[in-house]
């Protein structure tokens, strides 16, 4: 005979699953896939990561300094070809990595390598980083454009244009814009021509997708996606403030309305009572209470360093208290 449970005892095996304990009773998560969980709210997030970055000091900071400390100036190329397998000797190894890391130089540290000839690698290299954090991924396309220089070159596309083609749903062989073989291996990408909230250049254009297969019939790389993929059979790249976004959100709050509530504790110096009674008060507006309605609402307090503000007749400044939340900025007017 088994003994029977007391109150004291767990309902589980392992105290994280159990579903009476009070702290944990609400906390039903949905168990579903990688993809599932992730690509219905991904553009959420992203919008809300790029909101973050671009208003919050914080966060901006420790993106930007991740971007310092891991690119930096930018990578540098150190060709060491395996010359015994090769059947070369040492120096014919120095001289070809002399020549080869000759050629880098001249295509990497000049705008030749862009396709828009608006970034050296190194600033290619800094903005695929950078997105990877505030997208959680990036998308580079090798072209080969005739004409240049050096006709390689890439193009770096905006992850929002990575979608499925006219809106369709998610499926078995479709998800977030890639298409996948029995194995979750990509076939190809379908990436939209215009950006969808760009909405100066797309309004009026008919929206429309290409699609571009993972290579070439020879085995030529044409997409380049950078995601860090945390789960298995996940296809998009997750932004890296997704966990502490609501933290961030709520500092962000607290901090302004600490600010704010600072300056304009600084700002007054002191308030004046009136002395005057009710019966004072109506014979100075010649008993007219609508009358003194009206200049009590047409009066303003401008706010200033040591400002000294007259208090209306009959107004009464008290002291900000916690069981008055509804009381401003330290101090209230009743």
């Amino acid at each position: 005979m088994q003994p029977n449970k007391t109150s004291s005892q767990p309902d589980t095996a392992h105290r994280a699953a159990s579903t009476t304990a009070r702290e944990l009773a609400s906390w039903l998560p949905h168990a579903g896939s990688a993809d599932s969980d992730l690509i219905p709210e991904l553009g959420t997030l992203v919008s809300r990561s790029r909101d973050l970055v671009r208003n919050h000091g914080v966060a901006s900071g420790a993106i930007q300094t991740l971007t310092d400390n891991v690119v930096g100036t930018g990578l540098r190329l150190a060709a060491q070809p395996d010359y015994k397998s090769l059947g070369k000797d040492k120096a014919w190894a120095d001289e070809w990595s002399r020549q080869v890391e000759s050629q880098w130089r001249s295509w990497a540290e000049t705008t030749d390598c862009d396709a828009a000839r608006s970034l050296t690698f190194a600033g290619m290299t800094s903005q695929v980083f950078r997105s990877s954090m505030l997208n959680g991924e990036a998308l580079a396309l090798p072209l080969w454009l005739k004409g240049r220089s050096f006709s390689t070159v890439i193009q770096l596309v905006e992850p929002d244009r990575l979608s499925n083609p006219d809106g369709k749903q998610d499926g078995k062989r479709l998800r977030g814009g890639i298409e996948i073989d029995q194995y979750g291996a990509p076939n190809a990408y379908w990436i939209r021509k215009n950006h969808p909230g760009d909405v100066l250049i797309s309004l009026g254009v008919e929206d429309d997708w290409q699609r571009i297969p993972i290579q070439t019939a020879f085995g030529r790389r044409r997409v380049l996606h950078i995601a860090d993929f945390e789960r298995s059979g996940q296809k998009r790249g997750k932004p890296l403030l997704t966990s502490v976004m609501p933290l961030f959100k709520m500092l962000d709050h607290y901090e302004r309305s600490e600010l704010q509530a600072a300056v304009v504790n600084a700002m007054i110096a002191a308030f004046i009572e009136t002395p005057l009674d009710g019966e004072a008060i109506g014979e100075m507006f010649g008993g007219s209470v609508d009358d003194y309605i009206a200049a009590r609402n047409e009066w303003k307090v401008r706010l200033q360093g040591g400002a000294i503000i007259p208090v209306f007749p009959g107004d009464k400044v008290s002291p900000f208290t916690p069981s008055r939340p509804n009381s401003g900025y330290g101090q209230f007017v009743e």
